[in-house]
């Protein structure tokens, strides 16, 4: 037997024989084959769960060396081969093609209509009515079975022949059905709208392979509404007609004038919005349409009518006579509280809705705090949430009283069905308040405030100096900037504040003053703050590798894995997130089972993150879990979070990320024990003071800087944290002065 060659490609005809493993949702298989011609046992992994035992195949892959199952055929591309003998015929029509035709019936009709037998099911199934047993029913059926197989071989040839993989094939043939290759070909840009892991490049590609003229209506509508979703992405709620045509302009390589005529059509059609910029006329030199996705119009327009519904409306009376309550609760909890935090207690209890601002150590808990103690005394209902799960359970452990996630707040139900908690099943109790409201994105904020009934008051707690969402909108932002809505910007830090570098570093960074490393302020040589000088991105790489697996652990006895978090400002480049997390997963984690996708590795006992919110599994993005066992046989990884341990499949990696080195946006809500923040000029396009802001107050007892003073200066000194497109604000005073303008009406 030959020694295995990993990597070596592959390319045999075989027959399937049996299916170890295999899941129809993603199309992954582990099939075992025996090779034609010389009997050999194969072992293949791909994307063939849709195939049956019996058939015959060409593939092409690379041969691997599994540590458990030994030689196996990753499996790149593979094209079936329809039987020909009667024994191949006899076997797949046996395999389980159809419900209820096993292998006797199989004989009987091999037996009556020998190597013409898929012919006669597919060309003349009249006649299968000779075979005894052989209803109606299931001869239909046994054809729509054989019809189904013979089109996914067209679509994977089909693909194929178009530079798409074979990966795809199934689950496009699973989505749309024996029709998939003339939807096709009539629409090929639906794949981008409507099935995962397409984008709108490959089905560009497609269209153009298919005859589609570069300038033909569909090829430009959807490339406006890729361009709109991708500036979503980027945080925009809208997009500036001008700004939108020249994006795509540049995206398809085309002039501007046939797509300004595009989104007048689209608009239309009611697949976009196209209207003026929400303010009055005159704020505007010369007023040019703006685009929205239907969606992010409804739900900023919706946002903005329900805040307006609060403010404009009486809150329902509570049993609390304001400064009684304070003068209460200074004396219970034995504190003084400044004129700040007194003022943000008086707005909580008398106002609609109030908003509550402020850096690390100004007291923003203690109001969280106070209210609690006040509304269990008077025995009130009150409710606490955070957009992520981290940030619910920072929430709850500082307040000591239970809060939740918005969606579970909402009673999320996964499935299409939407939020239980909306106008018409409201929220209950006499107040609500929202911790960590900078996160807060357009549509999460607009299901928010359509489930608080009238009366109840709305407390926004956050820090508008980090960073925005990661999803579209400015919400707590706008809020503050339209002056609708009482705010109490906390400036006054605590003594336990004051103590910490992290806090004053913060806070003067806030004042332009330039971050140093110095000791911490009673004099001690230990600080819970430094900035280390690399010479360059390869020498901070070098300095973080070292920091994080030697230094850091040595001096502050800090677990590398649990309590250090490498925060990076982008993914790419020499101390992106992804280079330094495959050097510390390799430091830290070597020579454990693995499995690669998409570019990553996945071992066990990795530290992962999830990167989307899986309401099934109530799993959220940003939560943080340990690998605990990768099973290659099943194709599955097993994931333990805090609260619960999930499997995750093969092709569900996708939603998770190893979280040695995480993104600053992807750090918003948590708090680590240490941070380490690489600030150097390769990532000269992402140094703002609201980014190494928000890195900074992610740590509780020790933030280490490592890069160079030349970019710690750029980042304080740029305070422009680039123009988000969100007209909220201006809706919020529009609807004031009673001119609001509703997302319907189209510009003229």
């Amino acid at each position: 037997m030959t020694k295995p060659n990993p990597g070596q490609p592959v390319a045999l005809a075989a027959t399937i024989e049996r299916f170890t493993f295999r899941n129809p949702d993603t199309g992954w298989a582990v099939v075992r084959m025996v090779e034609q011609g010389t009997g050999r046992l194969v072992t293949a992994v791909g994307p063939m769960a849709e195939l049956r035992e019996g058939q015959n195949l060409r593939i092409e892959g690379t041969e691997s060396e599994h540590p458990r199952f030994g030689r196996q055929v990753q499996v790149e591309s593979f094209e079936a081969i329809a039987p020909t003998t009667v024994e191949g015929i006899e076997a797949y029509l046996a395999s389980g093609l159809v419900k209820g035709i096993g292998p006797a019936t199989a004989k009987k009709i091999v037996a009556a209509f020998g190597e013409e037998s898929l012919r006669i099911i597919e060309q003349a199934p009249e006649q299968l009515r000779q075979v005894p047993g052989l209803g109606k029913k299931r001869i239909e059926d046994l054809g729509h079975a054989v019809a189904g197989q013979k089109e996914l071989q067209n679509v994977l040839v089909f693909l194929r022949a178009h530079g798409l993989g074979a990966a795809l094939a199934a689950r496009i043939v699973r989505h749309y059905g024996a029709t998939a290759s003339a939807l096709l070909q009539a629409n090929p840009y639906r794949l981008a709208d409507e099935v995962i892991g397409i984008g709108f490049k490959s089905a560009d590609r497609l269209a153009g392979q298919l005859g589609i003229e570069p300038q033909a209506p569909e090829r430009l509508d959807a490339a406006l509404e890729y361009t709109l979703v991708q500036a979503s992405k980027e945080g925009h709620c809208y997009l500036p007609e001008r700004e939108l045509v020249r994006r795509t302009g540049e995206l398809l390589a085309i002039p501007e004038p046939p797509l300004l005529a595009r989104v007048a059509e689209l608009a239309k059609a009611n697949r976009i919005v196209r209207q003026l910029p929400p303010g009055p006329a005159l704020l505007h030199d010369d007023p040019q349409p703006i685009a929205y996705p239907i969606a992010l119009a409804c739900a900023e327009d919706g946002f903005a009518r329900g805040i307006d519904r609060l403010l404009k409306t009486p809150c329902r009376p509570l049993p609390v006579r304001t400064k009684a309550a304070i003068e209460w609760y200074q004396q219970t909890a034995n504190v003084e509280l400044p004129v700040g935090q007194q003022e943000a207690l008086r707005h909580a209890l008398t106002e609609p809705v109030s908003v509550i601002t402020g850096g690390p150590g100004v007291g923003k808990t203690t109001i969280v705090r106070a209210l609690v103690q006040m509304f269990a005394q008077k025995q009130l209902r009150l409710l606490l949430a955070a957009p992520t799960g981290r940030a619910a359970k920072r929430l709850e452990e500082s307040s000591g009283h239970a809060a939740s996630t918005v969606h579970r707040l909402l009673e999320f139900a996964p499935g299409g069905s939407g939020f239980g908690r909306n106008a018409n099943h409201p929220l209950e109790g006499e107040m609500l308040v929202l911790d960590e409201a900078s996160m807060l994105d357009i549509q999460l904020a607009h299901a928010l405030v359509t489930a608080i009934p009238t009366g109840m008051r709305l407390v926004l707690v956050g820090d508008r100096n980090q960073l925005p969402s990661v999803g579209p909108g400015n919400v707590l932002g706008d809020v503050i900037a339209s002056g609708r809505v009482a705010t109490t910007a906390l400036t006054h830090v605590f003594r336990q504040g004051r103590d910490s570098e992290i806090v004053r570093v913060a806070h003067g960074m806030l004042q332009g003053e330039v971050p140093t490393a110095g000791t911490s302020s009673d004099g001690a040589a230990q600080s819970d703050f430094y900035f280390i000088e690399a010479k360059s991105g390869a020498h901070a790489r070098l300095l973080i590798r070292e920091l994080v697996t030697q230094r850091v652990p040595k001096r502050f006895h800090f677990d590398p894995m649990a309590d250090i978090q490498v925060l990076a400002p982008m993914y790419r480049g020499e101390v992106g997130a992804d280079a330094l997390n495959r050097d510390l997963q390799d430091l830290l984690n070597p020579g454990q089972i693995e499995v690669e996708r998409g570019g990553k590795i996945y071992r066990t006992g990795d530290k992962v993150m999830q990167v989307r919110n899986d309401y099934d599994r109530e799993v959220w993005n940003g939560d943080v879990g340990r690998l605990v066992h990768v099973d290659s046989g099943a194709a599955k990884v097993r994931v333990r979070f805090p609260e619960r341990e999930h499997e995750y499949r093969f092709e569900e990696l996708g939603d998770l990320v190893p979280a040695y080195a995480i993104t600053v946006h992807r750090s918003q809500g948590s708090e680590y024990p240490c941070v380490v923040v690489p600030v150097t000029t390769d990532h000269f396009m992402m140094l703002r003071r609201s980014l190494v802001y928000t890195a900074i107050t992610r740590g509780k007892k020790l933030v280490v800087l490592v890069g160079s003073q030349r970019a710690l200066e750029m980042a304080v000194r740029n305070d422009d944290d680039g123009q988000r497109f969100s007209g909220l604000c201006e809706r919020l005073r529009d609807l004031l002065r009673g001119d609001g303008v509703r997302p319907g009406p189209k510009a003229g």
